[in-house]
């Protein structure tokens, strides 16, 4: 079975399923280290990833990024499509550009397109829900592999011309639309998502984690299956690097002793393979200097 037919299956079988997020191949291969079984790979921290916000990210380049996340783990990875980056017939090609790429799943949402940076800032602005709904019926026209997840979002709830009513509305249409799961973005306060999860039943829902203090079992009794962290690699990994670097101004001196230097630095060469490489090198390449002494 394939990741992604395995990943489908999860799906129709009730699975909860983690996804931690990671945006280049060290940090895929850490999530895959620590034993999680799916990978996100969202807008946001690509375009932070690429110094450039997510609105201003193309398709090539949210395609390159989940395809270095993709080719260096043994997971399905989830990735965020954006509004499908235009029109029903764009939405076709990304479906298919995605889809070709090896990718499990993809989520497409109802926000204006070209997307707009302030609604990182609050300000969402969404399509009316009949011309949503007609980019979404050809994007599921254009999969190839039934196993091919696609994942209807609506970003109503928080967005100026919506409410709740709104977005219950339309991921009842999603889910009467034949999507794979619906995704309610900025449904976050515990009230707010059992209210969304009682509004939208009979589907899998996909939750953006993180940003609260609500635990993967909390998320899974709340009746939300898939529970993706978008921002959570980006913010970490800043915030890593400040930690070290600051220190490193304002007292000559990074922060971290030898000893941990160390420790962390064969972690990171765990990761890329390093001891790997070495035996096939001490098998191979560097027989002949096997037995010598220092001289």
């Amino acid at each position: 079975m394939s990741l992604r037919s395995d990943f489908k299956a999860r799906i129709l079988a009730g699975e909860t399923i983690t996804a931690p997020g990671a945006y280049d191949p060290l940090s895929a291969r850490l999530v895959q280290s620590l034993g999680f079984d799916t990978i996100y790979t969202g807008g946001y921290m690509s375009g932070a990833h690429l110094a450039v916000t997510e609105p201003l990210m193309t398709l090539t380049e949210q395609v390159e990024v989940a395809e270095r996340v993709l080719r260096s783990v043994d997971l399905p990875v989830i990735c965020d499509a954006g509004a499908g980056y235009g029109d029903p017939v764009h939405a076709m090609h990304t479906v298919r550009t995605f889809e070709r790429a090896g990718l499990a799943a993809i989520h497409i949402e109802d926000q204006v397109y070209p997307k707009r940076a302030s609604y990182h800032a609050g300000l969402e602005h969404i399509t009316p829900l009949d011309e949503f709904l007609e980019k979404m019926k050809y994007a599921l026209a254009a999969r190839t592999d039934p196993d091919f997840v696609i994942i209807g979002r609506t970003d109503a709830f928080s967005a100026v011309e919506g409410d709740m009513d709104e977005a219950i509305r339309r991921g009842n249409a999603l889910r009467d639309l034949g999507v794979d799961a619906v995704m309610p973005r900025g449904v976050k306060e515990r009230e707010d998502l059992d209210a969304y999860r009682r509004g939208v039943p009979d589907v899998p829902l996909l939750v953006i984690a993180g940003a609260d203090d609500i635990t993967v079992q909390e998320y899974a009794d709340l009746g939300y299956q898939i529970i993706i962290y978008a921002s959570t690699p980006t913010i970490a990994a800043a915030s890593g690097l400040r930690q070290v670097y600051e220190s490193l101004r304002d007292t000559g001196h990074i922060g971290i002793n030898a000893p941990q230097v160390a420790e962390m630095r064969a972690e990171v060469e765990a990761l890329i393979s390093l001891p790997e490489y070495q035996q096939v090198e001490a098998e191979t390449t560097e027989r002949e200097f096997q037995g010598r002494g220092r001289h």
